[in-house]
């Protein structure tokens, strides 16, 4: 799974009445650590959505490019979808291309030499980003009826946060306002966690603050248990997860761009430090942690060799066949780290999504569009909940079981944070910087007063020249 590209700040009320009964039972801020998946969500009626093509008027070819290999779940269901797709609609050919993750290289130089892909899979805010000048403007065809949604169009039938989201990426691409991408997938940045070893703690909550994460923590240390893993691939979230939550996005971008390396001085810095001192020599880190190569930190997990790892919503599936079937999996947020500045907290959270794409030179637009329906539809979307662990973008759609208690944080946040809440946009400072000098505090290699000083001087002469 990919990281996700720059997000901005948009509304999530819409999104929060959308979910209010997947997350309406139980304490929200801290709800038991063990549960049931959640019942599906509800929305409000809409006007019946505009007729789609008769299955007599649509001909031709279509083209699809998958980002998904033919090996994995989402692969599966897609050519389910695609099959009922044909078995309606015969006079149309579907060419069906799963590239893997090779489609973010392949896709554009396909597109510019003018190859025949009506559909493509891709991150919304890349695509946008990369691909403006070959993306269709999806507005009206939008309001058709989505398959398997009761009437509702195509527009309506999807999370209604997911769906503006994806809006809110066509102006800052430089495109005309609007919807260029169907989002599917969506996916968070959370704290997976082993529910029988928080029962064989005695943790009947999970934490929401920092106090009852330290708490936590030694609760599975004195039960004989790792408390937190990671890895290389994403030891980012952690860091960027502490700042985040403490000061926000906006403020941890500042820090990794500012050219004079005072804001490192900064008390929250020291903090973060000291705090980081602290979970090494609690022994609350795994002892793995130096050395952790991608996947080594979820395998360590998915065995249960440690309790908590922060990763995306695409981990349970992931790591499913080291896991096995009767490993029974917990989410929660970043805890809330104190003495912020009301930036962050549970109201801000990393969220994205894939998208479905279509190319704006296509010569079949309805028969491509109809297929997409399919694959949006609510049957298609609820098989990927089923076989592929992944969350559903439409609306009254059962969520996986592994991923229940992930609604929660939906619920409680308001702010579409980046990717690390920011940590990585400093580019080549924050990757030859300040992960490996995150990397010699949590290891003990800088005392607190040490790291605010390294960093603090290495901002200076990185941005000095």
């Amino acid at each position: 799974m990919h990281k996700i590209g720059k997000t901005g700040l948009f509304s999530w009320l819409s999104f929060i009445l959308a979910i209010a009964m997947l997350a309406g039972c139980g304490n929200s801020d801290a709800p038991a650590a063990s549960s049931s998946a959640p019942p599906s969500a509800s929305a409000s009626e809409s006007a019946p959505a505009e007729e789609s093509p008769s299955a007599s008027e649509l001909k031709g070819k279509v083209v699809f490019w998958s980002m998904w290999s033919n090996t994995e779940p989402q692969a599966k269901v897609i050519e389910e979808a695609v099959a009922e797709f044909k078995a309606n609609h015969p006079g149309v050919e579907v060419e069906l291309k799963f590239n893997g993750r090779d489609i973010n290289k392949l896709i554009k130089p396909a597109l510019e030499s003018g190859q025949q892909i009506d559909i493509f899979e891709q991150d919304p805010g890349a695509a946008l980003a990369n691909l403006k000048d070959h993306v269709l403007k999806l507005d009206d065809l939008l309001e058709q009826p989505a398959i398997g949604s009761d009437g509702k169009s195509v527009k309506d039938s999807l999370i209604p946060s997911l769906i503006e989201w994806v809006k809110s990426l066509s102006p800052e691409a430089g495109l005309e306002e609007g919807y260029y991408a169907i989002p599917q997938q969506p996916y968070a940045v959370l704290f997976f966690y082993n529910k029988a070893l928080f029962e064989k703690a005695g943790i009947t909550a999970v934490p929401t603050s920092w106090e009852e994460f330290l708490a936590a923590c030694e609760a599975l240390k004195q039960a004989g248990v790792e408390p937190i893993t990671f890895d290389d691939a994403y030891r980012d979230l952690f860091i960027g997860g502490y700042f985040g939550s403490a000061m926000g996005s906006d403020w941890t971008d500042g820090l990794v761009k500012d050219k004079t390396g005072e804001m490192w001085k900064d008390p929250i810095v020291k903090q973060f430090a000291e705090d980081m001192q602290l979970l090494r020599e609690k022994g609350y880190l795994s002892k793995k942690i130096a050395g952790n190569k991608y996947p080594a930190g979820q395998q360590d997990l998915a065995l249960g060799n440690a309790a908590m790892y922060l990763n995306g919503t695409w981990l349970p599936n992931e790591v499913s066949a080291t896991a096995g079937p009767d490993f029974r999996w917990g989410a929660f947020q970043f805890p809330v780290v104190p003495n912020g500045n009301g930036q962050g907290g549970l109201e801000g959270l990393t969220f994205g999504a894939q998208g479905l794409l279509l190319n704006k030179n296509s010569q079949n637009v309805p028969a491509a569009f109809e297929l997409v329906k399919y694959l949006v539809g609510k049957k298609a979307q609820q098989a990927m909940s089923d076989q592929a662990l992944a969350i559903p973008a439409t609306l009254d759609t059962e969520w996986p079981a592994p991923l229940a208690e992930a609604a929660t944080a939906f619920a409680n946040a308001k702010v579409n944070m980046p990717w690390g809440n920011g940590i990585d946009n400093g580019g080549d400072f924050s990757t030859g910087t300040v992960l490996p000098v995150f990397m010699e505090l949590v290891t003990g290699k800088l005392s607190p007063d040490e790291y605010v000083a390294k960093m603090s001087e290495a901002a200076k002469k990185f941005y000095g020249g």
